[in-house]
């Protein structure tokens, strides 16, 4: 099982780095605006669809366990964590320089700061959600509550953060 679920989670990974990327496109009209919801919408799809798997591949197979076996997560969820940790803050350190830039009325053309801060975003958002799942298969301490994974905290959290990006990212 932990290979299927290996197999979804970088799925998903791949699926969020082109999509993202798609959207930044979007965003500077390389693409029309359709283009931009359906990758939102196919991303919210394959987040799911990926949160499933990870989550119900924790109670396959939980029986009385004889032996105490240790499983290793693969390593490339940790090399993949520290390089999107990087591009998070990155993405969140730039959103603050051109917010702070836009109050003082440094920047003042309006669209080419709309479309930055929308593709800081997106790329924010697209690292926050690859970092969490490369933790989940990591099986990190920091997503767990009282010895167990708080899947519901996990879920809830990423469907807001999504929900919330969709309606403030498309708007701009």
């Amino acid at each position: 099982m932990k290979s299927i679920q290996n197999a979804a989670s970088s799925l998903f990974i791949v699926a969020v780095a082109v999509l993202s990327l798609i959207s930044i496109l979007g965003v500077w009209d390389f693409f029309n605006k359709d283009v931009i919801v359906k990758s939102f919408q196919t991303l919210g799809l394959l987040a799911v669809v990926a949160i499933v798997v990870m989550v119900a591949g924790r109670f396959v197979g939980r029986g009385p366990e004889s032996g105490v076996s240790v499983a290793l997560p693969h390593p490339i969820f940790k090399t993949i964590r520290v390089i999107t940790l990087g591009i998070l803050i990155v993405s969140a350190v730039l959103l603050a320089f051109l917010g702070i830039c836009s109050i003082w009325d440094i920047i003042t053309e309006k669209e080419i700061l709309y479309k930055s801060l929308s593709s800081l975003g997106i790329l924010a958002f697209s690292a926050f959600v690859i970092v969490m799942t490369c933790l989940e298969r990591e099986d990190s301490p920091l997503l767990k509550r009282n010895g167990k994974t708080s899947s519901g905290g996990i879920i809830g959290i990423i469907l807001l953060a999504y929900v919330l990006f969709v309606i403030f990212g498309i708007s701009n």
